[in-house]
């Protein structure tokens, strides 16, 4: 199922550096963390942990968290009744992934929204477009290809992709940057991220 990585992402807000992200991934479970403070002083924290069936072809279960507000839940695919053609939006990263490391066009499937587990999937699909010309945080300028996500017949994400890897995404208001290290990540940003984004929420 591929090789285990990890990789890092600044997370900008309206221009201003807020917080990062980090994605794990070992082969079979892929854990995506987001941090950040919105401002005001109130720190935004997320982690999604999705695990591959072992064909690696579909998805097995996911729990996700969310705080402040307690958000917590998850599935098991089989017993929630979802077919092998759904896909959690955390999971959207690897098949963008693929994408980027193929000639297709696109991918069709339907999305679970891990926040709210127990909707009903809507249709969903990447679809690649030509490679533009983006700016990055470190100064260069790149010609990156651009997936665009969409999901019940809206515009829900977008990745751009250069040289294969994912160098900007823009979801939720926010803009993403791929980054070395996760100092690269967090320089400039609120020290009390980086614990979470290293260990996750801790479970008894």
């Amino acid at each position: 199922m591929g090789a285990a990585w990890e990789r890092w992402e600044g997370f900008w807000v309206a221009g201003v550096h807020r917080g990062a992200v980090c994605r794990t991934f070992d082969g079979e479970l892929l854990t995506t963390r987001v941090a950040f403070e919105d401002g005001a002083g109130t720190l935004f924290a997320s982690e999604s942990l999705l695990r591959l069936a072992p064909s690696g072809e579909t998805w097995h279960a996911f729990r996700y968290r969310q705080e402040p507000g307690g958000l917590e839940g998850g599935a098991r695919r089989d017993e929630a009744e979802l077919d092998a053609d759904t896909l959690p939006a955390s999971g959207e990263y690897l098949l963008v992934s693929q994408l980027a490391a193929s000639a297709r066009d696109g991918a069709a499937y339907r999305r679970v929204e891990e926040a709210a587990p127990d909707g009903l999937p809507a249709p969903a699909e990447i679809r690649r477009h030509p490679a533009e010309p983006i700016d990055l945080p470190d100064g260069r300028c790149v010609d990156a290809e651009r997936f665009e996500v969409t999901a019940g017949g809206q515009r829900v994400a977008s990745y751009w992709t250069h040289g294969g890897a994912v160098v900007r995404s823009a979801w939720a208001g926010a803009l993403c940057f791929a980054a070395g290290s996760a100092p690269d990540a967090l320089v400039g940003t609120d020290e009390r991220l980086g614990a979470f984004l290293a260990e996750g929420f801790r479970r008894a």
